[in-house]
């Protein structure tokens, strides 16, 4: 007898368009929009958007794009960082899509001389990368990038658009070649009429070993960071609604009783809804739950099994057979157990949610 045969699951891919903004990230993608094209169009910028792993970056990203291409006076470029092996093949693609930028102009009089000035430039920015550590060619180069850059600032004004680079992930390069990225884009961010946005994630640099990348290299670069802020929890919460009633709905059950798990306004706490911090654990509990709960025996405690779930799933640090045991132990024992699975979450993101959750599953069992 088949489960669940139309299970459905949530893919782990940002939002494309406005449409799909579920979690309200559109304000911050106009201010995002609104620094990267703010005046003086001539003037050089680097913009930051820092958040953490999963916190909806990439979802912020595309909306800015989507909001650039609706400004004709603006061109842009998206790139992923996380495409490429290294320094040198990332600058590669930022220079090859300035190239085509001007290609793409109807600016006869300067487009070739505009390209060649950036293929020089590509090479001083390529130095840049070699001398903090990367093996590039640099071929016949003999200007200053202080000359390459006054004459781009002469030709460009012939076109007189603002270009804005979206490069997403740089945190997923190795440390080195992120230090050697940052020293090269400091170079890209000299070039009128170019605005860099980088998206990364501070506690993923902060973990890189210091003699690796220096902790301050990002404020040498970026000029105004915008943070992204945790999503907001009654969102996120209509999100798991959402998902348990497409379970309930597919699979004939009554999962009510789950509902308090995530309800933001829950007298007692939403321990299931403290665990997702950000829109990639709600998509992830989700699946779960879709996974997981159509196994639950039938009269079985829906409450205890959703949270118990989620646990496992988020907070991985948890022993399996440990929270197993809760079911076995009272007295003493059981509060030794609790004590135990407590020492397990130290050190985890979610260590604060993650105990108040076991607490809840533990009131439950």
């Amino acid at each position: 007898m088949e489960i669940d045969p139309g299970v459905e699951l949530l893919p782990d891919v940002p939002v494309s368009r406005s449409e799909e903004d579920l979690l309200g990230r559109l304000p911050l993608a106009r201010r995002l929009c609104e620094l990267a094209c703010a005046h003086p169009v001539a003037a050089p910028r680097v913009v930051g958007l820092a958040g953490g792993a999963g916190a909806g970056k990439s979802s912020v990203l595309n909306l800015v794009a989507g909001l650039l291409a609706d400004r004709p006076e603006v061109a842009f470029v998206a790139i992923d960082a996380g495409d490429f092996p290294g320094t040198s093949e990332l600058l590669d693609a930022l220079i090859k899509n300035l190239m085509q930028f001007f290609a793409d102009q109807d600016v006869i009089d300067t487009r070739d001389a505009v390209r060649d000035a950036l293929s020089r430039y590509g090479s001083v920015i390529s130095g840049a990368a070699r001398i903090a550590g990367v093996k590039v060619d640099l071929g016949g180069l003999s200007r200053s990038p202080e000359e390459v850059r006054a004459e781009l600032a002469e030709m460009t004004q012939e076109v007189g658009k603002r270009i804005v680079l979206l490069l997403d992930h740089v945190d997923r390069l190795h440390p080195r070649e992120l230090a050697s990225t940052l020293v090269a884009l400091r170079h890209v961010a000299a070039i009128p009429y170019v605005t860099v946005v980088l998206a990364y994630d501070r506690r993923a640099v902060a973990a890189a070993p210091d003699d690796m990348i220096d902790p301050r290299a990002f404020e040498r670069v970026v000029q105004v960071e915008l943070a992204l802020p945790l999503a907001d929890r009654v969102l996120v919460a209509r999100v798991l609604a959402g998902g348990v009633a497409r379970i309930a709905a597919r699979t004939g059950r009554d999962l009510d009783a789950a509902l308090p798990l995530f309800d933001p306004d829950a007298p007692d706490g939403a321990p299931l809804l403290d665990l997702c911090e950000t829109p990639r654990d709600a998509k992830r509990a989700i699946n779960a739950l879709a996974a997981a709960l159509p196994l639950v025996p039938a009269g079985a405690a829906v409450d205890d099994a959703a949270l118990d779930i989620a646990l496992r799933l988020l907070v991985p640090e948890l022993d399996s057979a440990r929270l197993d045991a809760r079911r076995r132990v009272q007295g003493t024992a059981r509060a030794v157990l609790l004590a135990e699975l407590d020492a397990a979450t130290a050190g985890h993101r979610l260590v604060g949610p993650a105990r108040a959750a076991l607490r809840a599953l533990f009131a439950l069992t």
